[in-house]
């Protein structure tokens, strides 16, 4: 596994650990219709991530190189952006 695929699932691996964090912030508030949303974007967030780590090892095992992996790590920072502010914002 080369050092593209590594950086790619340790960015997800922190995406993971901030939308967990999110479910937690918003586990209090679920019952209500703003807070469901909430919660299921957290939800969504955490799908995402667990299947990012799956395909990204699988496609290592492959032996696709920086030419797929190179890419992916614009789109894995991207969503560690959009979990990282959505858990700025679920801290206020």
């Amino acid at each position: 596994m080369g050092p593209y695929w590594i950086g790619n699932i340790f960015i997800v691996l922190i995406e993971l650990a901030l939308a967990l964090m999110l479910l937690r912030n918003y586990h209090p508030l679920r019952r209500t219709g703003i807070g469901k949303r909430l919660f299921g974007v957290a939800l969504v967030f955490v799908f995402q991530s667990i299947l990012a780590i799956v395909f990204y090892v699988h496609w290592a095992e492959m032996g696709f190189g920086k030419s797929v992996a190179g890419p992916l790590l614009v789109l894995s920072l991207s969503g560690l952006v959009g979990v990282g502010l959505l858990y700025s914002i679920s801290r206020m």
